[in-house]
């Protein structure tokens, strides 16, 4: 018996093995591994006490000594790694090559998860309760915030789980490029008692839907944004090239709710409106209706009005009560930008921004289809702010003449570039007191409607269009560079590019190493 007794320290060590090697796979600290890791400690101090005689024996002999720094620099080299991993598993450094950046998390994730404070569950049900890509980047999450805990969790096996979070998306599909069999499945994030769910059937779990995710589950209250109709602008219901469907898609994945509204029947802004916008009309609003946008910011609202060229109205004698001043031109680009995007100078392209919560830290390409020049009035409007956003390049020009065939610059009539093409407004409608803030109006007015159209919404004008309705909402925090879908980046090979590039590798290079072989074999029998 006292033999048994004196093989329970092994025993023990093995089941310590056992607990560490089991929580590396499942990644969870669950009863298993905390019992393996009990009774191993438990084998290992019955070991200790059935041996300790034999133990205290050892201790006087020279080859125990040597044996004990033997051992003692092995704890020592085990500790020093450990805690290097250990550092590197908490403050983890990865360099990331792609040329479209997908594996470096983009600035919107990154500030988001930064300021959150309180714990977020992510909960991911996928058949056989893993699937590798969305673990790594959960792990990036978790990394970029301690408040971020993530379960993978087979819906098979635990059933009684996934009917409590009401999952029945799971499964596995073909890959129609490769045809190798891919997992799906529902991710449930919980923060407090608000849960939000993402669920796919035939493509992945991306950063953009887990950061969408986490806005909605966050947000305390749906905001409003109403889009004016009545007057020929652009409808966040119409999916065509010239509509909104797009803007209004990206709104909604920002946790925002988008309704219409029809200033001359409602007689109002809604009151329960946060933003409101007016994308491009062509015809001129009553007054009436202009005066209704007026109350609307002086009790705090967001107002996003894009106005395009004429024949399309400027609303002047609004703008001027705010400060704004709007120029009656087509902004030209001869730079040759506007080649990017196969068109010629009416559309004006935008790489550097002025300093401003909406531009800040933008670097994204955008571009302006047909815009006319917006900016500051020369006369300033006392308690009001108006700044300018961005600006054409130099060699850029307002062209007056919008009857002529052809345009060329005069320095008589045209506006000489750079030129703003759109401007923020403040203005302090309500001063802090010492229980509340102070209440602001806020206006962005840009020259050109067609840049938050289907047709032209890529990513540079999405982001931009989103940071000002974020903005205009009092909602900085959504305010950055937003993830990105990752590119189908195939390489495409015609049909004899395919046979040689099959010659080469399967004749030109073996065939090059077999004679290079009987070579060098001739050569030494020689």
């Amino acid at each position: 018996m006292k033999r048994l007794l004196q093989k329970f320290d092994t025993l023990g060590l093995l089941l310590l093995v056992a607990a560490a090697i089991y929580y590396s796979v499942t990644n969870l600290w669950d009863k298993w591994s905390l019992g393996l890791a009990i009774a191993g400690g438990v084998f290992i101090l019955v070991g200790l006490v059935a041996n300790y005689q034999q133990i205290l024996a050892s201790l006087g002999k020279r080859s125990t000594k040597y044996a004990t720094n033997y051992v003692v620099s092995v704890v020592l080299v085990v500790a020093l790694v450990s805690g290097v991993n250990f550092i590197g598993k908490r403050h983890p450094r990865r360099l990331d090559l792609t040329s479209t950046g997908r594996f470096t998390l983009a600035p919107q994730t990154t500030q988001i998860l930064q300021k959150l404070n309180k714990t977020l569950d992510i909960k991911a049900f996928f058949p056989g309760g893993d699937y590798p890509p969305l673990k790594e980047l959960l792990v990036e999450y978790q990394t970029r915030s301690g408040h971020v805990r993530y379960e993978f969790i087979d819906p098979d096996r635990q059933p009684a789980l996934a009917k409590q979070f009401d999952v029945s998306t799971y499964g596995t599909f073909s890959n129609p490029f490769t045809g190798t069999q891919m997992k799906f499945g529902t991710v449930v994030l919980v923060a407090g008692d608000r849960r939000e769910k993402i669920e796919k059937r035939s493509e992945e779990v991306r950063e953009e839907d887990l950061t969408n995710a986490i806005i909605k589950v966050l947000r305390t209250e749906m905001k409003k944004v109403y889009f004016i109709e009545g007057h020929g602008e652009k409808s966040p219901e119409d999916t065509e090239r010239k509509g909104c469907s797009e803007a209004k898609k990206g709104l909604e994945s920002q946790g925002f709710r988008v309704e219409t509204t029809n200033l001359a029947s409602q007689a109002k802004v809604p009151d329960d409106a946060k933003v409101a916008v007016m994308a491009g009309p062509t015809t001129a609003p009553f007054e009436q209706e202009m005066q209704f946008v007026n109350g609307f910011l002086n009790r705090g609202g967001g107002f996003l009005l894009m106005v395009d060229p004429a024949p399309a109205p400027g609303l002047e004698g609004f703008l001027k009560s705010w400060g704004v001043q709007v120029d009656n031109d087509v902004v030209l680009d001869v730079s040759g930008a506007g080649r990017l995007m196969g068109a010629g100078p009416q559309i004006p392209l935008v790489l550097r921004y002025e300093s401003h919560k909406i531009t800040d830290r933008f670097k994204a390409m955008t571009f302006f289809p047909l815009a006319r020049s917006v900016g500051p009035s020369k006369e300033t409007v006392s308690g009001i702010t108006v700044e300018s956003l961005f600006k054409s390049n130099a060699n850029s020009w307002g062209e007056t003449d919008l009857r002529g065939a052809e345009a060329s610059f005069d320095e008589k009539k045209d506006l000489k570039g750079p030129l703003s093409l759109a401007v923020a407004v403040t203005k302090e409608v309500k001063p802090a007191t010492e229980k509340e803030p102070a209440v602001k109006a806020r206006m962005v007015v840009v020259g050109d409607s067609d840049f938050a159209a289907n047709g032209y919404l890529q990513q540079g004008n999405g982001n931009l269009f989103l940071n000002m309705v974020s903005w205009l909402a009092q909602e900085e925090d959504l305010i950055s560079i937003r993830p990105k879908s990752p590119e189908d980046r195939r390489v495409l090979l015609s049909q004899s590019q395919q046979r040689m590039l099959l010659y080469l590798t399967v004749i030109v290079l073996p065939g090059s190493v077999l004679i290079a072989g009987i070579t060098v074999w001739t050569r030494r029998r020689r």
